[in-house]
């Protein structure tokens, strides 16, 4: 008997590479991001005061500085974390002391393995504990769930599926008619309709890597959404459209990258869980995790 072991099929879309959002306040970023998340400024790309580069595990948030407020997203970023207790600890100090004060950030745990966090920018985001979903590593960027009109989901659904070439599944979460796009292994794009007064979300993108680059920029182009000349290995256009019309269906920029592009699996610098701390207010959140299970000073065993 063969011994066969099966995962979801990867097409179209290779890698979820990047989330990108205005981000007004770069000092706060780095305290929530940095300080709270355990997360690392990317040293190489995006370090000038103009935009920010947050890395995890192989993916990241992008955080530009046009002098706007942070757009509302009525959304939710999913993220692996390896050291979920670690995390909790450190915003609840940062929160303490005030770090916060004046903004949306808020932290709901849910169970032992998955915590909400809204960020200081209005983001939400869904911490699940390593291992408690599927995912290739112990950090990163598993899933981004966009909200969209109800009957979005069948007219997103043909243009991943058939201009883009990429797995689609039909769910319900939450009892919410969704769909799940796959991009990248164990990641997702997950469309759930919802009603709202507002589905504006010019000022986000996601960026992710094709197989069929070619192919789907001269649709793109073809289609009259391209923005800019599309120069390079890479283009913006400006939201999923019917493959058949042309008629836009959610205006949600994405940026599209070949695999010739040179960020395309570029090595990121990654902090990880460390078991001491020099600095006495860091050393004081480790030491608070000593009696948990699983955890030494903070750290995996």
């Amino acid at each position: 008997m063969i011994n066969r072991e099966y995962f979801p099929d990867v097409q179209g879309i290779l890698h979820l590479e990047h989330f990108n959002f205005e981000g007004a306040d770069h000092d706060l970023a780095t305290i929530f991001f940095i300080n709270g998340m355990g997360f690392t400024r990317d040293p190489y790309r995006r370090t000038d005061e103009t935009n920010m580069g947050v890395n995890i595990g192989m993916q990241q948030f992008h955080l530009p500085r046009r002098g706007n407020p942070t757009p509302p997203f009525y959304g939710e970023v999913g993220l692996v974390v390896p050291d979920l207790p670690v995390i909790k600890a450190r915003l609840e100090r940062l929160a303490e002391i005030g770090k916060f004060d004046g903004t949306p950030y808020e932290l709901t745990p849910i169970d032992d393995t998955t915590m909400r966090i809204v960020s200081p920018f209005g983001v939400a985001l869904k911490l699940h504990a390593a291992g408690s979903l599927d995912f290739l590593k112990p950090l990163g960027l598993a899933y981004v769930d966009i909200p969209v009109q109800p009957g979005k989901a069948v007219q997103l659904e043909k243009f991943y599926r058939d201009l883009v070439n990429t797995p689609t599944e039909n769910l319900e979460i939450d009892g919410e008619t969704t769909l799940s796009v796959t991009f990248g292994p164990h990641q997702y794009v997950r469309f759930r309709e919802r009603e709202l007064d507002d589905y504006e979300l010019y000022s986000y993108h996601v960026a992710y890597y094709v197989t069929n680059y070619n192919a789907y920029r001269d649709r793109v182009i073809e289609q009259g959404s391209l923005q800019g000349e599309g120069a390079g290995q890479v283009f913006f256009f400006d939201g999923p459209f019917d493959p058949d019309s042309g008629e836009e269906i959610l205006n949600f920029t994405q940026e599209v990258r070949s695999v010739y592009h040179p960020d395309f699996m570029r090595p990121l610098v990654n902090r990880w869980p460390i078991a001491t701390e020099p600095f006495s207010d860091q050393r004081d959140v480790m030491e608070s995790l000593a009696d948990v299970p699983g955890l030494v000073y903070g750290t995996p065993k």
